[in-house]
């Protein structure tokens, strides 16, 4: 029973970080008129042109950028506190949100 415990105690331990949110960044190339925002069915906090929020997503993707240009418009970045998204992605991501 013990080592049962102290088995799940450890798998909860590793696997922990895996499935914590991450905070995300985007910036768009005109101000968001919005101090608060719904995109990719979370909650932004708008500031100007930048917008913060915690997703449970490891990287940002162009799949998550469109989504977010559909509602807000132009991106200029999309990036979390590991990756970002290239000129090439947010090229291809704003124009599939434009279609």
């Amino acid at each position: 029973m013990l080592r049962s415990f102290l088995a799940a105690a450890a798998f909860a331990a590793i696997a922990a970080p895996a499935f914590a949110s991450n905070s995300f960044t985007f910036e768009t190339a005109n101000p968001v008129s919005d101090k608060r925002i719904v995109a990719e069915s979370v909650v932004w906090t708008c500031e100007g042109t930048k917008c913060t929020a915690e997703l449970d997503r490891k990287a940002p993707t162009v799949r998550i950028c469109k989504k977010i240009a559909q509602e807000v418009g132009t991106l200029t970045a999309l990036r979390n506190t590991k990756s970002e998204l290239t000129a090439e992605q947010l090229t291809e991501c704003n124009a599939a949100a434009r279609k």
